[in-house]
């Protein structure tokens, strides 16, 4: 990201300015973040990637006629209006409900629950993949894959990686910790201010 748009500031700023670029740096400072976050609401991630593309859509259009009064607020403003629109898709579509047959629709599930599950198990295990390749600690990266990806049992990593079985423990509880401290690292952007 270009240094001329590393606050959010300064992307609001020049976002009110008409910047093409800055709102390209918006997408790429907080798209990673804001996917994550209406992935777990969803659960569906192509649910999710049409949330995100049209929270983006919103917010750029209405920094683009007026920038925010405390710029320092944007990531919560993007988390609101996502979660808003989340929220506005939700009670549409209860009111589009009609009285379904119910047969029909657990045996519609059933059919494509498979195939659904296979592709979020795989965006899933990208993104992860992805994010335990960010770790600093060659270690920490070694026994999450082997012990999250690779599906190795404690016994086969104890002797690949020659551990003891107490100090495996300690090895992977210190990686799971700073696994998570990178997870919370790349949505701190967004905050987790209560929706009102």
């Amino acid at each position: 990201m270009s240094e001329q748009f590393e606050t959010s500031e300064s992307i609001v700023a020049a976002i009110y300015q008409g910047d093409r670029n800055a709102e390209e740096a918006l997408v790429r400072k907080y798209g990673r973040a804001l996917s994550y976050i209406l992935g777990k609401r969803t659960g569906d991630s192509e649910r999710a990637a049409d949330l995100q593309q049209e929270t983006f859509l919103v917010v750029i259009q209405k920094l683009r006629s007026k920038p925010l009064d405390d710029p320092s607020k944007l990531a919560a403003y993007l988390q609101s209006t996502a979660v808003n629109l989340f929220i506005g898709e939700i009670r549409k579509e209860s009111r589009r409900k009609t009285s379904a047959d119910s047969s029909l629709v657990e045996a519609m599930a059933r059919s494509s629950e498979d195939s659904y599950q296979t592709l979020l198990r795989r965006e899933a295990g990208a993104a992860t993949r992805q994010l335990i390749e960010e770790l600093k600690n060659d270690r920490d990266r070694q026994i999450l894959k082997l012990y999250y990806l690779q599906d190795k049992d404690k016994l086969e990593i104890c002797d690949e990686l020659e551990l003891s079985h107490r100090h495996f423990d300690r090895v992977i509880s210190r990686a799971r910790l700073r696994f998570k401290e990178l997870i919370e690292d790349q949505v701190d952007d967004l905050s987790t201010e209560a929706i009102s």
